[in-house]
C-alpha cells in the first residue's frame, strides 16, 4: 500500500490541488488526513469537497474543534476567521468535521493531529524529549502527527530517541527506508501553510510494503491562495507568512 499522509490543509485548495496531483504521479493508492482541512486559507469548502472522498482515515485538527466550539482558544481574530469560515461551509460539511475523532488507526499506524496521549490539550511535538513521551502512549510502531507545520522525524532505537535530519533533493524529494524494529514519530509538514521557511506544500507518502518513507515538497500557484485570505478575516501578514513559508502567529 502506498499511503499519501495529508496534514494542516488549512482551506487551501491550490495547495491541495498541487499535492493531490504529485502524490498521484508517484502512485498513492491511500489518502490519510492528519486534521486541520480548514482555518487560514480561503477555501475551505472545495477543500472538504475535494479531499473528503478521498480519504481512507482522517482526525480532527485544533481548527476543526475551533469551528465547533467557537472562542475555544480565546482570540478573538480566530474567532472571527471561524466565522468566516463557517458562513462558506455547508451543514453536512460541518456535521462530517464533527464526526472526525481525535485519533485513529490505519494500516497499523496511529493518525492524530497533535499527540497521541491527550490529543484534546493541541500540545506541540517539536523535542525528541516531547517525541519519547508521545512515543510512550502508542501501542503502534508508527505514528503520523501534525499541528506544528513543519516536518519531522523522530525515531527511537534502543530506547534512544532522536530527530532524523530532513534533507530535500532538488527533486522536493527526502527519503528515509524505515527499519524494522525502531519506532517512529513522523510530521509530514503542512499542505496549506508551511511554517519552516519554504512555501512549498509539504505531504508524505510511506509505502507499507517497502517501508520507504518519502517526504515532499511540491510547487503551486502561492499567489493565489494568498490573494484568498481576506476572505477569513484576517490580516494581510497571514498572506505574507504564506508567501516565505513563514508562521503568522510566531509559534
Amino acid at each position: 500500500m502506498n499511503i499519501a499522509v495529508l496534514s494542516d490543509i488549512h482551506a487551501n485548495r491550490e495547495a491541495l490541488v498541487a499535492v493531490l496531483e504529485d502524490a498521484r504521479h508517484l502512485g498513492a493508492d491511500s489518502f490519510c488526513s492528519l486534521g486541520d482541512i480548514i482555518g487560514f486559507n480561503g477555501d475551505p469548502a472545495a477543500c472538504i469537497d475535494i479531499v473528503r472522498p478521498l480519504l481512507c482515515a482522517a482526525v480532527r485538527g485544533n481548527h476543526e474543534a475551533a469551528l465547533l466550539q467557537r472562542g475555544l482558544f480565546g482570540v478573538p481574530l480566530y474567532t472571527t476567521m471561524m466565522d468566516r469560515t463557517a458562513a462558506m461551509l455547508h451543514a453536512e460539511q460541518i456535521a462530517w468535521l464533527r464526526s472526525l475523532p481525535l485519533q485513529t488507526s490505519y494500516a497499523g499506524m496511529r493518525l492524530v493531529h497533535a499527540t497521541p496521549g491527550t490529543p484534546e490539550t493541541w500540545q506541540r511535538i517539536a523535542t525528541p524529549a516531547e517525541a519519547t513521551t508521545a512515543l510512550s502512549t502508542c501501542t503502534e510502531a508508527i505514528c503520523f502527527f501534525g499541528h506544528t507545520h513543519r516536518p519531522a522525524v523522530f525515531c527511537t532505537k534502543a530506547g534512544y530517541c532522536t530527530a532524523l535530519p530532513i534533507c530535500y533533493d532538488a527533486e522536493g524529494t527526502c527519503t528515509i527506508p524505515l527499519e524494522e524494529g525502531v519506532r517512529y514519530l513522523i510530521n509530514p509538514g503542512s499542505v496549506g501553510q508551511p511554517r519552516d521557511m519554504e512555501w512549498k506544500a509539504a505531504y508524505a507518502l510511506i509505502n507499507t510494503e517497502t517501508q520507504h518513507l518519502l517526504l515532499r515538497r511540491v510547487a503551486y500557484d502561492v499567489h493565489a491562495a494568498a490573494a484568498k485570505i481576506e476572505r477569513t478575516g484576517l490580516p494581510p501578514t497571514f498572506a505574507e507568512a504564506l508567501l516565505r513559508g513563514a508562521s503568522p502567529t510566531g509559534d
